[in-house]
């Protein structure tokens, strides 16, 4: 047995535990707890205001997001703000103290509106930790896969955010920017932007964006899944370098998406 093999029976085995104990309930139980119908809890699922965790072939959730000594209006909000994080490492961060918390539990947080306050900002940051975007831009006509990328852009963000405005934020943050420049001007570029989850080998491609510079001018085509879109063209008067370039780009369609 491998060590990932061993770690995955221990966590079934305490998973089961779990069922014995009451800490997870079944699907009848926990409605009936909630006073909630099935299409209601179905909806609650959907956006994450609960979650289940799968024991033996079998939907369980967790007895505390039940409880009704808490404030489950808060706790369903911060259940929300969780969701990039898989379901075990939700419960877990819910019910375990927390050092940016001041060693409070979470759940003990909501009771107090500072706390809460404080639990929401800092539910946000490890939840983003679960998710990362990365933006590539290759410039020239050189083809994605035979060289390598002039620059690349990596931040942690909550996968739910508009792409556009996690390929800026890639772009600002700063901390995840290499390499360093100075970077070439090129009148072409191929932009890919991917995501990647924690404990997920492979990363995903979201979009494609094929760049054409022409007179201080950026022509732009999106490829993103099966969709293909050409968009207007937009001044790029003033950058010198193509990431310049690309950074206009993006900043541009973060500002459409708002419209």
């Amino acid at each position: 047995m491998t060590f990932r093999e061993e770690i995955r029976r221990q966590a079934e085995s305490a998973r089961r535990e779990m069922v014995r104990n009451g800490e997870l309930l079944t699907r009848s139980e926990f409605r009936a707890r909630l006073r909630v119908s099935e299409r209601r809890l179905g909806q609650m699922l959907a956006t994450g205001s609960v979650f289940s965790m799968v024991v033996d072939g079998a939907a369980y959730f967790p007895a505390v997001l039940a409880e009704a000594t808490v404030d489950r209006q808060r706790l369903q909000a911060v259940c929300r703000i969780l969701v990039p994080a898989p379901s075990a490492c939700r419960l877990d961060y819910l019910i375990s103290p927390q050092g940016n918390l001041g060693d409070i539990v979470p759940l003990k947080a909501l009771a107090d509106d500072a706390s809460y306050r404080r639990l929401r900002e800092m539910a946000r940051a490890w939840a983003a930790e679960w998710s990362r975007t990365t933006l590539k831009i290759y410039a020239g006509f050189n083809e994605p896969g035979g060289s390598e990328p002039t620059y690349v852009a990596v931040c942690e963000a909550d996968p739910r955010t508009n792409l556009w405005k996690r390929a800026l934020q890639a772009m600002d943050a700063g901390g995840y920017i290499t390499p360093p420049g100075p970077y070439p001007r090129r009148d072409t570029a191929t932009v890919l932007i991917f995501r990647s989850e924690a404990g997920k080998p492979d990363d995903v491609l979201e979009a494609r964006l094929d760049v054409d510079i022409v007179d201080d001018m950026a022509h732009m085509r999106i490829h993103a899944g099966d969709v293909s879109q050409e968009l207007d063209a937009i001044s790029v008067v003033g950058d010198d370098t193509i990431v310049d370039v690309v950074h206009r780009i993006v900043l541009s369609l973060c500002d459409m998406q708002r419209r």
